[in-house]
Order: structure tokens, then C-alpha cells, then sequence
């Protein structure tokens, strides 16, 4: 991937599509923006404004961005999904990473996840809960994420394909899968390994030491 290019092309495409966020610098490497930015709802009704930062990361475009919202108009308690500081949690970290992994451009972001974060902030101050899919916090959303998401129900499941993923240690497609259905692979968790596949082994290896250590406790 041409990063310079792709670069020039965030640059330009945030300046027509988002005009009120402006380039702060750009490295050559890391660009980002502070501005504000219009919220509207589906009829284009217009919603609010939110002050906000985008940087991107060092290994722009492999990595994820982090999201400020500055002028506190969300409550800064975890049921908003924003921490004290103002950083906001668009999604899932396996979901960014994932989409990571293959290129995400700061344009990408700021349509795909943080345009869509704000506008369903904005909701839940309507309707008192949010429009889109919510995970818990912490360890809990990522054993939600993995089994609502990841097809893998339970945590020995989990810690099977985690574990084979791990050392290198998967079946062929026709073989059996880890997870203990007696299905093929190719009909069960391959597209789950695919996916995981993606992400960093030191993730895979938190997790699965998260899973463990639930493990643990549920049964102590």
C-alpha cells in the first residue's frame, strides 16, 4: 500500500466530506484532525455537535486511531463508553483490530465508527439506550463478542481454538474442528480462525489468558 497516497487521499476526502475537522499535521505517517462534528439523523435532520480529536496511530494505516471527544457533552461513566479523559470506545478492540489488519483509513474511521458512535450517544440521551449493538465492559464484552460474534459458546470452546491458533496446531478443512461439534472445520469455526487469525498473537494470548483465568474462578 502507497501510504503517502493514501494520506493525500484522507486529507482531501476529510476536507470535502468533513470540512470542520482540520489537519493539525501530518508526519508523512500520522495524520490527524481536531474540529467539530455535525451529527445528523437519517432524514439529515441535524442532531448536535461534538469537539473531537482524531490521530491516527504510528503504523497508520495498520493500527486504530484514537477517538477525544473534548467538549464534555457526554458523561464521562463506562455505560457511555468513555473514559475520564475523554477517549472514546467505538467498538469492540477485535473488531478495530481485525478491520486494522487489512488498512483503516482515518476516512474509514470516522464514517464506519466514530460518525456512528456520536449518533447513537446522541439516541440514548433520547431513548435511554443505544440503537446499535452494545457489548459489556472489560473481559465481559470480549467473552460476548466471542460468543455472539465468534460462534463459541462456551469457554472451553474458546480456549480450544485460541489454543490451536496459538502453536500453530489447526485441523485441515475436512478434519474435525477443536471445538468439539464433530462438524468439519470448513462447516464450523474456520471463518472464526480466519478472524482471529488477523489479529496480533499477543491479543490472542491475553485473551486466552482471560479465559482461563474465568475459568478458573468458575470453578474454584
Amino acid at each position: 500500500m502507497n501510504i503517502q497516497k493514501l494520506i493525500r487521499q484522507d486529507i482531501a476526502q476529510m476536507k470535502e466530506f468533513f470540512p470542520k475537522l482540520l489537519l493539525m499535521n501530518s508526519d508523512g505517517k500520522a495524520p490527524s484532525f481536531r474540529g467539530t462534528l455535525d451529527i445528523c439523523d437519517m432524514t439529515g435532520e441535524y442532531w448536535d455537535t461534538f469537539k473531537i480529536k482524531i490521530a491516527a496511530p504510528v503504523n497508520y494505516p495498520y493500527g486504530v486511531p484514537s477517538l477525544q471527544e473534548l467538549d464534555g457533552k457526554i458523561d464521562r461513566i463506562a455505560d457511555r463508553h468513555i473514559s475520564p479523559n475523554g477517549f472514546c470506545c467505538v467498538a469492540i478492540d477485535h473488531i478495530l483490530l481485525n478491520h486494522a489488519a487489512k488498512g483503516l483509513s482515518i476516512m474509514e474511521y470516522v464514517r464506519q465508527y466514530a460518525y456512528p458512535y456520536f449518533a447513537n450517544q446522541l439516541y440514548f440521551e433520547q431513548e435511554g439506550h443505544y440503537a446499535a449493538k452494545e457489548y459489556k465492559h472489560a473481559f465481559d464484552g470480549v467473552k460476548q463478542f466471542y460468543h455472539e460474534s465468534l460462534n463459541l459458546r462456551d469457554t472451553k470452546s474458546a480456549m480450544d481454538i485460541l489454543t490451536g491458533i496459538i502453536i500453530n496446531r489447526l485441523p485441515s478443512r475436512n478434519q474435525v474442528c477443536l471445538c468439539g461439534s464433530n462438524k468439519k472445520f470448513k462447516d464450523c469455526h474456520l471463518k472464526t480462525v480466519e478472524f482471529l487469525n488477523r489479529l496480533d498473537k499477543k491479543q490472542l494470548e491475553k485473551d486466552l489468558s482471560n479465559f482461563s483465568l474465568f475459568q478458573s474462578v468458575a470453578e474454584a
